[in-house]
């Protein structure tokens, strides 16, 4: 692992502190939501058996681990996005991405999920208290210390 993704890493993990997360029973909701909807398949390409969870708004830009904000997702579409939105991904250059014909039946269904589930994403420092945002912008400014001390060791291009 590099250490500039090692930073990244941690940067995410403590946005991740400040999120709401669901329960076994919310993870539950959502796959019954699914089903309703005719079969438990990734949302991008429809493949069977998904294998995760993925944030239509990625945490490192503030999303939660909630219903209207976790869809199934097969490995590949899952790695592909990201942390990116539906229509960037789709519409970016990446390996892996639904074809842009798809892209108005994806935004449909993610719109009709988060509005079941009444989910509005939030950018991440938006959704921060005054005294939580001082906390985070200290800690941003502690790693950047640490990514210019990196680079003049030599440890980080």
């Amino acid at each position: 692992m590099s250490a500039g993704l090692g930073l990244s890493l941690i940067d995410r993990a403590v946005k991740e502190s400040f999120a709401s997360r669901c329960t076994k029973d919310d993870l539950e909701r959502i796959r019954q939501y699914f089903l309703s909807k005719g079969a438990f398949r990734c949302l991008y390409c429809g493949s069977e058996n998904p294998t995760r969870w993925d944030h239509l708004h990625a945490v490192s830009r503030g999303g939660d681990t909630v219903p209207g904000n976790l869809v199934p997702a097969c490995q590949r579409c899952d790695d592909s996005k990201q942390d990116k939105d539906v229509n960037e991904w789709a519409k970016g250059n990446a390996k892996h991405r639904p074809p842009l014909e798809a892209l108005a039946r994806i935004e449909a269904e993610i719109r009709a999920y988060q509005s079941h589930f009444s989910h509005e994403p939030k950018e991440f420092e938006a959704k921060l208290s005054a005294g939580d945002l001082a906390k985070y912008k200290r800690f941003r400014q502690e790693i950047e210390v640490l990514r210019e001390h990196l680079k003049t060791e030599g440890l980080l291009k």
